[in-house]
């Protein structure tokens, strides 16, 4: 993930693209940083020229991403050199675009890493199953028919404060079994379990949030203040329109 997220942005930049975040350094006029109202028509890393070239190189990068040619991490990388050897030939200019993006870089770097520590301690010493099996003993067995409804809940509060390989390989198969001893389908518990994912995707445990976060300016704490409010309402009606519908 710390490579497909480096290789991308290096992309980006070398590519001169709308995504590129040092090309926020000045806008038109020579703006500064925090009166930057849009991207410099005129800015030095466009390449007007090579336009098809990196258009081809971006297809034929999906292509190998999605014919699973070699892991993600390495084509992105293999990406990125292309990019940046063809749009910027001379290595100044190539660490200029790197350094340009190295700010996302070691924040995404950095999270994928404690995040796979995290992951690996309440997996490895089995915590995440104690916590499964204590959530099940906790549920009032008048709730058992239910679990589907059950598990839609608890997906929102467990898939943001943990990573989604937790839940669904630790938390849902022990929610699953319990709901099929009250004749829940599995399919159903499946469907659930997905429901709180509007509010994962702002979860401290996700990098790309930071690099969003970033690039928009923004402090993480206020990101999820006014964020937060929002996902959990869209996972609540999503959860209601799987009820409304019979899905769940």
């Amino acid at each position: 993930g710390a490579g497909a997220g480096a290789g991308a942005g290096a992309a980006r930049g070398a590519a001169g693209g709308p995504g590129a975040a040092g090309d926020r350094d000045t806008g038109a006029g020579g703006e500064s940083d925090d009166d930057f109202k849009g991207l410099d028509p005129n800015r030095p890393t466009l390449r007007p020229r090579l336009y098809w070239f990196n258009a081809l190189l971006t297809l034929a990068l999906l292509t190998a991403m999605i014919m699973e040619l070699l892991p993600i991490p390495v084509l992105f990388l293999i990406g990125a050199a292309l990019a940046l050897t063809v749009n910027f030939p001379h290595i100044p200019d190539q660490k200029a675009r790197i350094a340009a993006h190295a700010d996302n870089v070691l924040n995404v770097s950095g999270m994928v890493f404690a995040a796979a520590v995290f992951t690996g301690v309440l997996t490895g010493t089995g915590m995440v199953d104690h916590m499964a099996n204590w959530l099940v003993d906790t549920i009032p067995d008048g709730m058992g028919p239910q679990m589907g409804l059950v598990t839609g809940l608890l997906s929102l509060p467990l898939t943001y404060f943990m990573s989604n390989d937790g839940f669904y390989f630790g938390v849902l198969p022990v929610l699953a079994e319990a709901g099929q001893a009250h004749g829940v389908s599995t399919l159903e518990i499946a469907r659930a379990s997905i429901v709180g994912q509007p509010l994962h995707m702002s979860s401290p445990l996700v990098p790309a949030v930071y690099v969003l976060v970033g690039m928009a300016k923004v402090e993480f704490g206020d990101h999820t203040r006014f964020v937060v409010k929002w996902a959990v309402l869209t996972s609540l009606v999503i959860l209601a329109a799987g009820i409304l519908f019979g899905i769940i």
